[in-house]
């Protein structure tokens, strides 16, 4: 997941919690932030004005979640390491990904920048094309070899790779080779959609230098045509890949991307200088240095924000605490930053709470009942939470496929808004005529045990009462103060909700590995943002709502939904998705909240970027100093 990207108030980042790493979004402090250039600027809320006449050179000094550095510099990241701040601050400046998504603001495969043209498919055979010219930093071409490379590590390490997903590939493909020097071929070995193999299979290959093809210094292997080999060679990339004292290296430094990492001090911050060797598209004027920033909390980076001068950021983030309210009509509220203009950027994403389906508290009982989730989720204020704690700029969540931003993959029956606004009448009239006595002035109990449509339901006892717990994430102000608001709601039909405060990793861990006793004290786990499609992007449920997938923490189940998540990976048509999330919004498998912003992103007024991409992988490389 994202610990795979954790997003919060402004956000975090980390991993998703189990199966194919594909980022949690989670509490913390401000969000990394995907900025692509537009010639014309973006046309936010500004204090200054600048003159458009593009500058060659310069530096960009860019701030670093708080309290949030990159760890780990190998493009296969193991679970542990498989993190938005990894990939997107650090590892995607260097080494491209085969694949790039992100463009014009939307989660879409974004041609001009990827290293390949888009793969052919004859039957099962995938060909995969590399285009002329792409070369790494030593003068070596990116060929075949450097796919291969990588998919002979996915054979031989699969587990190491915190993108794997049992069943997924390499498990779902074979006969992998190369066809000359600049095509690989492959064998799907099971019926698939064209689109879900691209966007969520071949998304996740990154080509490799055969200069890392190596098992210690100066001891060459051949992990590019031998899969047997490449155990010993991960383990030794592993190793150089956490030791920061290697990062600035040689041997770091063979990139196929448009950075090289020129310097990294103790104290986090990293200095990036452009490869001018670098062979892919890039604009006539663009900076020439980068520099990402560390802080230790949102206070201090807005602190420097704040001060100006020549040491000041150029691009930064507004803490969620200090948003201006947006005016009717408009996106961003009068920027309190001079000489900088302000934007939201969100994460291409779903924000949920799981339920915990697997305890074996009474409770379980309770939440298998679809009328209950109807009740809970009734009570979940999202609009309220959007124009209160998260001050009108988080995105109303209706169902299992993102809202933020809108696309294709969005039913029609979505789009029209949120299936269960607030009502507590809707809640006490379900609650009522399903055998609760509703006590407002304390415990909701049930009087009509039994299985028929006036009774509580299957497995749910006479006396239960509705008494449950929730896990939050703590440090995440709009979280904090929307869980607060469920517990009042929910007291007003009588459902108690005990909130449980956790450290991000503290829910994570709790929630993905149980708490080691017979009973886990939870019903609900909120840790923030849910869950980030990146780099999985078409948004199917397979991984997040299938039975016994990785990412199914709450470990919901459901046949029908089994059957039409399997449908819709069989066809690029959408009418299969479209059917799945109409009918899964429906089963309420989780409850939803509303999504925050990734970051309310600040940038000097003179500095063009944007717009701001909701996969959150940064293109410095596009950015222009105007004068």
């Amino acid at each position: 997941m994202w610990r795979a990207r954790r997003h919060g108030t402004t956000v975090d980042l980390g991993a998703k919690p189990g199966g194919r790493a594909r980022r949690k979004a989670g509490a913390g402090g401000a969000a990394l932030v995907t900025l692509m250039l537009v010639a014309a600027g973006c046309g936010t809320n500004s204090n200054a004005t600048s003159g458009n006449t593009p500058v060659n050179g310069g530096t960009v000094t860019y701030a670093l979640p708080a309290n949030v550095t990159p760890t780990y510099m190998f493009p296969f990241s193991p679970p542990g390491a498989f993190t938005i701040v990894n990939t997107a601050t650090l590892q995607f400046l260097m080494y491209r990904p085969l694949y790039w998504w992100g463009a014009k603001g939307k989660p879409y495969l974004n041609q001009p920048l990827s290293l390949a043209y888009p793969p052919t498919y004859k039957g099962q055979v995938v060909t995969i094309k590399l285009k002329p010219g792409w070369k790494w930093s030593n003068g070596d071409p990116v060929t075949a070899k450097n796919i291969m490379f990588w998919m002979n590590m996915m054979q031989a390490v699969p587990t190491d790779y915190g993108g794997y997903v049992p069943g997924g590939i390499p498990d779902d493909i074979t006969n992998v080779h190369t066809v000359g020097t600049d095509e690989v071929q492959m064998t799907v070995t099971k019926k698939f959609s064209q689109t879900w193999f691209t966007d969520n299979e071949l998304s996740q290959i990154s080509p490799l230098p055969e200069a890392w093809d190596v098992t210690g210094p100066n001891t060459k292997s051949d992990c590019t045509d031998k899969v047997s080999d490449c155990k010993a060679v991960f383990t030794y990339l592993d190793k150089q890949a956490k030791d920061t004292k290697t990062w600035t290296s040689p041997f770091w430094n063979v990139v196929d991307g448009p950075w090289k990492l020129t310097d990294y001090s103790t104290d986090g911050t990293l200095t990036f200088s452009y490869n001018t060797r670098y062979t892919g598209p890039v604009p006539k004027d663009h900076i020439t240095k980068f520099i990402e920033e560390p802080f230790a909390t949102e206070q201090a980076e807005y602190n420097v924000l704040q001060a100006g001068g020549q040491n000041s950021l150029d691009v930064g983030y507004l803490p969620t605490v200090n948003a201006p309210v947006p005016p009717p009509g408009a996106t961003v509220g009068q920027n309190p930053v001079a000489g900088y203009k302000m934007a939201p950027v969100y994460t291409w994403g779903l924000n949920y709470i799981p339920y915990n389906f697997s305890d074996t508290d009474p409770q379980l009982a309770v939440l298998n009942q679809l009328y209950m989730r109807q009740v809970l989720q009734y009570l979940l204020n999202q609009s309220a939470i959007v124009q209160g704690a998260l001050h009108g700029y988080g995105k109303v969540t209706t169902g299992p496929v993102g809202d933020a931003p809108t696309t294709k993959y969005l039913s029609s029956t979505l789009k029209k808004g949120d299936p269960f606004p607030f009502s507590v009448q809707h809640a006490h009239q379900l609650l009522a005529s399903h055998g609760w006595r509703v006590n407002p002035a304390g415990l909701t109990v049930c009087a009509q045990p039994g299985s028929a449509n006036d009774e509580c339901g299957e497995g749910v006892k006479a006396g239960t009462k509705l008494d449950l717990t929730m896990l939050y994430a703590t440090g995440n102000a709009w979280v904090e103060a929307a869980m607060l608001q469920l517990k009042s709601n929910a007291a007003a039909v009588g459902i108690q909700i005990t909130l449980i405060p956790k450290t991000f990793d503290g829910v994570l861990v709790q929630v993905e590995n149980g708490c080691g006793a017979p009973k886990c004290p939870w019903e609900l786990a909120n840790w923030g943002q849910g869950w980030s499609y990146v780099p999985d992007y078409l948004p199917t449920g397979d991984t997040l709502f299938g039975t016994g997938s990785g990412g199914n923490l709450g470990h919901y189940s459901d046949k029908k939904n089994d059957r039409l998540i399997a449908l819709s990976l069989e066809t690029a048509k959408l009418k299969p998705m479209w059917d799945w999330e109409n009918y899964l919004v429906k089963q309420l498998p989780v409850m939803y909240q509303p999504a925050a912003p990734a970051a309310l992103v600040e940038w000097k007024d003179n500095l063009k970027i944007g717009p701001l991409e909701p996969t959150l992988a940064l293109v410095p490389e596009t950015w222009y100093f105007v004068k």
